[in-house]
């Protein structure tokens, strides 16, 4: 059975990704990925790290809740999804996520910048395009 991650941060474009997913691969095992961008973040030593602290709490609360949206999503047409939370930079993790937990396809949505814009701000799904040693499939 193949295994499809599918990085979700509840945008409508994630949204369109997950439907997408389950609809061309109803057969396989998804697994949601929600990474917590910590780019953002001031540095302040093991806040990030210790799970016990204020700001981590935080952060996980709020995956917690788009993991939910996505199981949701999911149960609404009838399949459960395993979902995942990980911490750091979203395209390094979707990357190391899916070359270490054996996945075999991303479906992954596209936010649809162009030009000075995706110059600038970067794209995730391109990076994992560019990068990925699985097949992509990117959602607009």
């Amino acid at each position: 059975m193949a295994r499809i991650l599918v990085p979700f941060d509840d945008s409508e474009p994630a949204r369109d990704a997950l439907g997408y997913a389950l609809d061309l691969f109803p057969d396989g095992d998804v697994i949601v990925l929600v990474v917590v961008d910590t780019t953002s973040l001031p540095f302040i030593p093991n806040a990030v790290d210790d799970e016990s602290s204020d700001e981590s709490q935080e952060l996980l609360s709020e995956a917690a809740d788009v993991l939910e949206t996505a199981e949701s999503i999911a149960a609404d047409r009838g399949v459960d999804v395993e979902t995942r939370t990980r911490l750091g930079t979203p395209a390094q993790e979707i990357l190391e996520f899916a070359e270490g937990e054996s996945v075999d396809h991303v479906v992954i949505g596209s936010h649809g910048r162009s030009g000075v814009a995706r110059i600038l701000l970067g794209s995730v799904a391109e990076v994992v395009i560019r990068h990925s040693t699985v097949p992509v499939t990117v959602v607009r």
